[in-house]
């Protein structure tokens, strides 16, 4: 890379982060190229450098905030360890993940107003990041089945249904349903995923 092509990726990271921070504390709706130049700390005009529009600016950040929770999800994988605590750990990991994010995930889980219908090409993209991270977590849980360590099931289904389990527990947090430590919701999720509910003999 040249030595501008290095500064153009962190001025455009630091721009990211800063949208993502915004958007943490103002919401969608709140969230202005005023107030992210303000807290990347750069001229308004600087921001239309690298992004056309408000619209523009706020789909990068929110692909580039799901790309990284999605890679350190993958990066806290051990495929060495049994199937069952292999899972476990990716569900423990993911809630980690989810809290240190909690903010931003607020905006999008609960104030959304951002339109990533399927048809526009943000749709699409978030659909791409969407699909890798499940498709990892497929691939952990065909893993655990080719072991004989859970039933033969879809694993794309279930990964789906974990995903859902685990965005629904945030939620279930951020609307102050629950007030219990993150680890004993994350051992809560391990559980009901693993066994079920049906009382075992």
């Amino acid at each position: 890379m040249t030595k501008e092509e290095v500064i153009k990726e962190y001025r455009v990271r630091e721009i990211l982060e800063a949208a993502r921070r915004v958007m943490a504390r103002y919401g969608m709706q709140g969230t202005t190229v005023d107030r992210v130049a303000e807290e990347a700390k750069v001229a308004k005009g600087t921001i239309y450098l690298y992004f056309d529009t408000k619209d523009a600016l706020v789909h990068a950040a929110v692909l580039e905030g799901l790309r990284e929770m999605v890679a350190e999800t993958v990066a806290s994988d051990e495929p060495s360890i049994p199937p069952l605590e292999r899972i476990r750990k990716l569900i423990l990991a993911q809630f980690r993940i989810q809290a240190s994010n909690q903010d931003f995930l607020k905006t999008l889980i609960i104030g959304n107003s951002l339109d990533m219908g399927l048809e526009s090409e943000a749709g699409r993209e978030y659909m791409r990041v969407y699909a890798g991270h499940l498709d990892f977590m497929a691939s952990v849980l065909q893993d655990a089945i080719d072991r004989g360590a859970i039933r033969r099931i879809d694993p794309h289904f279930a990964a789906f249904m974990l995903g859902e389990m685990l965005t629904g527990s945030l939620r279930r947090r951020l609307l102050k349903l629950a007030s219990s430590p993150i680890e004993s919701d994350a051992e809560a999720v391990v559980e009901l995923f693993l066994k079920g509910i049906v009382a075992l003999p």
